[in-house]
């Protein structure tokens, strides 16, 4: 049986923790050998679990001439190349007249809405709107964000492929034992993510501990130290980026998860957190599938109703531990073991598709 050709666009460096990065290794790392050849970039150092592995090739990107390196390569007749970016070689790729391209299926996968994209630079608009409505198939990570394609471009996704989280490197504490109840935000801290609205809350719940985890974008942390400063809050801290391992720890010696951001797919962070056994709060405009409204924690319409949802947690230690309990169990559903087949199927039915 000829082994289907697959070539992944994210870089898969160790340090990376790109989402889409991530998620593409544990994808490649799944996926069955004697079906699969995978190809991953790497610019300095990959992932230590992907050599050595049977059924994966690893390229290192030189420094100069990316583009033509990485365009050279998508010409060498993959069937598949996934995750397709926003790069000149993407670009150019989609272009070529098809019989240069052969039968390889440029495969995007959607894993937030349109509007998450605020305020593009030029090259970025001329190489979202030149690339995205030219791919073979699409795929989203959840039906609001496969709606969200068809009103964009009108384009069906084929697949809704969610992404996962290792259940066997997150897992939860044998007991939480804080004095008070730690709230634990994760993500980049910009505007869009909401992290004003978590230094809110930590000025409206004065006793309980409030934790922001996550590499700052042009400066909005110094935007959140100086609201720190001018509402004189001492239960708030702002950490900075943390690696994996560093943020299961985070994360088991936390409480409660709140992400106020408007606008995402799955949030990983929501997958982790409740691997780990936190009840999250989140906002149900994106109708995240990781939280279960009541159940694992709230999905929330407005930022009173996200108070009056953290004011329960923190004021309930055995809710806490009902909904961080039945979070855990949700989330065994997403296990990358489990999740992981789907993208094979998708690959293995996209490979043996007419090409566009």
């Amino acid at each position: 049986m000829r082994k289907v050709r697959l070539l992944f666009m994210p870089m898969v460096d160790e340090g990376n923790t790109n989402a889409q990065s991530l998620n593409v290794r544990e994808i490649a790392l799944r996926l069955d050998p004697e079906r699969f050849q995978t190809t991953l970039w790497y610019e300095s150092e990959p992932d230590p679990r992907l050599r050595n592995r049977p059924g994966i090739r690893l390229l290192h990107l030189p420094s100069r001439h990316k583009s033509l390196r990485i365009l050279r390569e998508t010409l060498a007749g993959y069937d598949i190349i996934a995750y397709v970016d926003y790069s000149p070689a993407s670009y150019v790729f989609l272009y070529l007249p098809r019989p240069l391209r052969r039968a390889t299926k440029a495969v995007f996968h959607v894993e937030a809405p349109r509007a998450q994209i605020v305020h593009p630079t030029r090259t970025f608009r001329f190489l979202y709107e030149g690339i995205f409505p030219r791919c073979d198939v699409y795929t989203g990570i959840t039906e609001f964000v496969a709606r969200d394609v068809y009103s964009s471009i009108g384009k069906k996704v084929s697949y809704v492929l969610p992404i996962g989280v290792d259940t066997r490197a997150f897992t939860p504490p044998v007991r939480r034992a804080n004095p008070v109840p730690v709230v634990l935000f994760v993500g980049t801290l910009v505007e869009r993510k909401g992290p004003l609205r978590v230094i809110e809350a930590a000025a409206q719940f004065p006793h309980a501990t409030f934790r922001l985890v996550g590499a700052s974008r042009d400066g909005f942390d110094d935007i959140l130290r100086k609201e720190i400063s001018r509402l004189g809050l001492h239960n708030v801290t702002l950490d900075g980026p943390r690696t994996q391992s560093e943020m299961v720890e985070i994360m088991r010696t936390s409480d409660i998860f709140l992400l106020p951001s408007r606008l995402e797919g799955i949030p990983k962070v929501t997958l982790e957190a409740a691997a780990t056994g936190l009840p999250c709060i989140v906002f149900k405009d994106y109708e995240t599938p990781s939280v279960l409204h009541g159940v694992t924690g709230f999905q929330v319409a407005a930022v009173e109703e996200m108070m009056q949802a953290l004011a329960k947690l923190i004021a309930d230690p055995s809710l806490r531990e009902r909904m961080g309990a039945a979070a855990r169990k949700h989330i065994e559903n997403f296990d990358w073991d489990l999740v992981s087949r789907q993208w094979q199927n998708a690959y293995l039915e996209i490979a043996t598709g007419p090409a566009k």
